[in-house]
């Protein structure tokens, strides 16, 4: 009996289509993306844009221009502080889940040990 009266997607999981998949070795990669290239990048582009109101704010000092760029860059610098703090989260949470995963997959393993046939290969 089915309570989602939908069509499965993709045929179901009894249909050779799995309902669950994990790949430990994207999910670590994915992880190392957003720790590093993704990070790195932010921080470049928060850096040129620092660059280019600083600039912007000694060119019009006196001004009530560079009061309000002063204020919208510190905004700015918070926004950014906020994301690499969010990238660095997200990394950690796939690492985390990606290792979560992996020890199920095993526990699992482990449980269904005594089920499995031994094999000629067992105690070489």
């Amino acid at each position: 009996m089915r309570l989602n009266q939908n069509a499965a997607p993709g045929g179901g999981g009894g249909a050779g289509v799995p309902d669950f998949d994990s790949d430990p070795k994207k999910k670590n990669e994915a992880a190392g993306k957003l720790a590093g290239e993704v990070r790195t990048q932010t921080v470049k582009a928060s850096n040129h844009a620092d660059e280019a109101t600083n600039t912007a704010v000694s060119t019009f000092s006196g001004w009530g221009t560079a009061a309000g760029l002063k204020k919208v860059q510190k905004v700015w610098e918070s926004q950014v502080k906020t994301l690499t703090g969010r990238l660095d989260k997200e990394s950690a949470n796939l690492r985390t889940t990606r290792r979560l995963i992996q020890n199920n997959d095993f526990e699992l393993y482990n449980d269904f040990a005594p089920l499995r046939k031994p094999s000629g290969l067992d105690n070489t």
